[in-house]
């Protein structure tokens, strides 16, 4: 029977799947080149946007956390899944020899743990942030330098967990074929995969626990009757826009992340066709890996901080795109005039000529010459 590990390669035998055929390899390579596409452009966007700040309103700590996810999800998308794409047309095998192939499947298998781990602690600690708001209004417990420390101390204690993975991964030749192997190596691997199993149960448990605090807060706080100033009515309306995004953020999390791991437990220590099987071994995979596609459609939804930020770049680059075509675009025989508009806005017209007729003049002076 052929043995299989939880990442989607065979590790012998042969694999006779629907993978050999090309419709089905077209079908999984465009499906993840859509969400590579998604991810890229849009936590991009989100930094970018972050990095802006427009209006002056994204400089607070719920959103340094979500640009902190961002920064795992592009990091993720960018790490991992060109590696994954290869293998639909490689039948997991892998193409790289040498030191170079030996350093590139250390660091696949380290930033894919990586970026996962950190993903859990943001998730905790934007649950703690909103509790801690809803529950304490007029305290500012977490700062945005707090903030700020807390995603440093995240990225660094996760970067060190998994530094096993990155020490014990390594090529291994079976039948054959190389393979990107690290649990092979890795003798005290249970462990480790507990302790991250751990981790992720009891942020899911802190987190469903904080949310439920904080909607029995919400509602026994309700005062239909009392008078509340237009100010104080904006902040919770707010303040209740931000908390349904983090949960959709939450929720979105843990659909995509938790049938990966019931998989990779059920394929460790047990044996069951329908979990181990190819289909739902790519579904869940490919699951993993969309909701960094997932998440900055769910900041653009419920954030108009992040939305104005999306409209003023995108105005930028429509603009920067114009401009260029009215440069190269321009007709030969035509002469171009631009208005500039200096400090008192006073309008000085100066006349220049189009690139394209210089470039005309300076062909027909050199024909002449010769």
């Amino acid at each position: 029977m052929m043995e299989k590990d939880f990442i989607g390669n065979a590790s012998s035998g042969e694999n006779a799947t629907l993978d050999h055929f090309p419709i089905a390899q077209g079908f999984k390579c465009a499906a993840y080149i859509i969400v590579v596409a998604f991810s890229i452009i849009g936590n991009s966007l989100v930094i970018a946007a972050f990095k802006l700040n427009i209006n002056g309103k994204l400089r607070t700590v719920n959103n340094v956390l979500i640009v902190s996810m961002a920064a795992g999800d592009l990091l993720l998308t960018l790490g991992s899944t060109p590696e994954r794409i290869t293998r639909i047309f490689v039948d997991g095998q892998w193409i790289i020899g040498g030191h170079l192939g030996i350093f590139l499947c250390k660091t696949t298998n380290y930033l894919e743990k990586l970026c996962m781990n950190v993903s859990i602690i943001h998730l905790a600690m934007v649950a703690i942030d909103r509790f801690l708001v809803v529950f304490y209004p007029h305290r500012k417990i977490i700062t945005v330098t707090r903030a700020r420390q807390i995603i440093i101390m995240a990225w660094l204690a996760s970067a060190v967990y998994c530094v096993p993975l990155f020490y014990y991964a390594n090529l291994l030749e079976k039948n054959g074929k190389l393979l990107c192997k690290t649990r092979r190596f890795f003798t005290n691997w249970r462990i480790w995969y507990l302790f991250f199993l751990t981790l992720l149960v009891l942020t899911l448990l802190l987190v469903v626990a904080l949310y439920a605090a904080i909607a029995v807060r919400l509602r026994r706080g309700r005062a239909p009757r009392m008078r509340i100033s237009f100010r104080s009515r904006i902040s919770a309306r707010l303040s209740k826009r931000i908390l349904k995004m983090v949960a959709m953020i939450v929720l979105a999390f843990y659909c995509c992340f938790l049938p990966y791991w019931i998989g990779w437990v059920f394929c460790s220590y047990y044996s069951n066709e329908i979990i181990c099987s190819d289909t739902y071994v790519f579904v869940v995979i490919f699951l993993l890996y969309a909701n960094s596609a997932f998440n900055p459609a769910i900041y653009s939804f419920f954030n108009e901080n992040f939305r104005m930020g999306f409209r003023f770049i995108f105005n930028k680059l429509c603009k920067c795109c114009c401009n260029r075509r009215k440069l190269y675009f321009q007709r030969e025989t035509r002469e171009v005039f631009v208005i500039r508009k200096d400090v008192r806005n006073k309008e000085v017209r100066k006349r220049v000529r189009c690139k394209a007729i210089q470039k005309r003049d300076l062909e027909q002076l050199a024909g002449q010459a010769v």
